[in-house]
């Protein structure tokens, strides 16, 4: 595995795609991770949970029910029993392994821990795939970005957070973190200011509209989480192309 540098996107923001493609297909299923491989993404992100047996699981809420056709509690169910559970679309629950063999290493990936000890079978997943791929771990759990320092210190993490607070960004620096991922709706010119200040980068979610896009990448964002990556990047190519 290999750590994902924002240094090496030649003045683009990066536009991650958050949960896969779900402007086109459900969100956290190998059908979304696909569109979005098929699309070239700047980068994939997808949410980890634990099972009761420690598989690590591909899916944002604590219960299948909303993305699945069975309402199971992800923490209190065997990895057995939740490769029986069906999403919507008719695909099995991902598990991270299933994942990372389909992303294989085509491009970077964000892989955010949503629960306490996630972040070690992260570590092992990817050690037992020899993953070959460029990696960002991330976490809204402190104690969970502190574990990818400890198990994969060579690999990024950033803090997801509502608001980049002075707590954060003394929490990301004393830490070594290096990026924080904030709900764009808490930013302003201040809070922007203070991360760049901090050496962080900043990386709001969850941004679908391209004036958007465009007016936190101008204020200093490094990138941004979206729903329509693909659209996005097509924008800001345009953009570009239109200077």
């Amino acid at each position: 595995m290999k750590p994902f540098r924002f240094d090496g996107r030649r003045g683009s923001p990066v536009v991650v795609a958050h949960r896969g493609a779900p402007d086109r297909a459900l969100e956290n299923s190998l059908a979304s991770f696909a569109a979005a491989v098929a699309d070239g993404a700047d980068m994939i992100e997808f949410d980890v949970r634990l099972s009761a047996d420690g598989a690590a699981v591909v899916v944002h809420d604590a219960r299948t029910g909303r993305t699945a056709k069975e309402n199971v509690p992800v923490a209190s169910a065997t990895a057995a029993r939740l490769r029986r559970v069906r999403l919507k679309n008719g695909e099995p629950l991902p598990f991270l392994a299933d994942v990372l063999d389909l992303v294989g290493g085509k491009v970077p990936v964000n892989v955010e821990s949503k629960a306490p000890g996630a972040m070690a079978a992260v570590a092992r997943a990817l050690r037992d795939a020899e993953y070959p791929g460029e990696v960002l771990l991330s976490s809204g759990l402190r104690d969970e970005c502190l574990a990818a320092r400890a198990h994969l210190p060579d690999l990024p993490c950033g803090l997801v957070t509502g608001r980049p607070s002075a707590s954060d960004l003394a929490f990301c620096r004393r830490h070594g973190l290096a990026s924080i991922h904030p709900d764009y709706r808490a930013l302003s010119v201040l809070r922007t200011r203070k991360v760049r200040d901090a050496g962080l980068r900043l990386v709001p979610y969850t941004v679908n509209a391209a004036a958007l896009f465009f007016r936190l990448a101008d204020s200093g964002a490094d990138g941004i989480f979206s729903d329509r990556a693909e659209a996005l990047r097509a924008a800001w190519r345009e953009r570009r192309l239109g200077r």
